[in-house]
């Protein structure tokens, strides 16, 4: 039976040399030293989850100061164990340890007009996937570092309303960039930007 783990700083390491750089293009990857400036700061928890000593899925999530609320930064499921309901586990494992006490975000490549067709099904099955585990899309999008995004929320924790959210979002990027890099790179909500499908 699968479960959630932190990851040691070793596993960390290696997950993010060996899975992360693997798993996102370069535009999408925090730096690993911004990842564990957070994690000391107990603002940043990475999971891997685990059959016994085996890592099977991980997923890092970036929480507010208070806690309530928390962005999920990066959900993979490692390339042997794809195509078997893995990340559906992942999610649920989340879910049940962040419970209704915490609001969970999430950022998912959006489709947009100029994007191939094998991309855009790619994009449009990851948002359907977040779907089918309960999350919910919002009415806004954001750009961040120049990759738009559709924005969803764990509706069954969600007790914040979406101003709030998209505030909270914001916040996060906000508090720790400087502010003339956040201006330039982080958009939330994105221009021009309502639901799509």
């Amino acid at each position: 039976m699968p479960e959630l783990r932190l990851l040691t700083d070793s596993q960390l390491r290696q997950v993010y040399r060996i899975h992360v750089k693997r798993d996102f293009p370069r535009s999408e990857r925090r730096p690993f030293t911004s990842i564990r400036s957070l994690r000391r700061a107990g603002r940043y928890d990475t999971w891997g989850v685990f059959e016994g000593d085996a890592l099977l899925a991980y997923a890092f999530l970036w929480r507010t100061a208070e806690g309530n609320c928390a962005l999920l930064d990066y959900l993979a499921v490692c390339p042997e164990g794809r195509g078997q309901g893995l990340g559906t586990q992942a999610l649920e494992l989340l879910k049940a340890r962040y419970g209704p006490a915490c609001t969970l975000l999430a950022e998912a490549e959006a489709p947009e007009p100029g994007i191939s067709p094998e991309e855009d099904r790619v994009r449009r099955r990851r948002l359907a996937f977040y779907q089918r585990a309960g999350f919910r899309l919002m009415t806004y999008q954001a750009d961040i570092f120049h990759v738009r995004y559709a924005m969803l929320v764990w509706s069954e924790s969600c007790v914040l309303d979406e101003e709030t959210l998209q505030n909270t979002h914001r916040g996060l990027y906000q508090s720790q960039m400087p502010p003339v890099l956040f201006r330039r790179m982080i958009h939330i909500p994105a221009a021009h930007c309502g639901k799509k499908e």
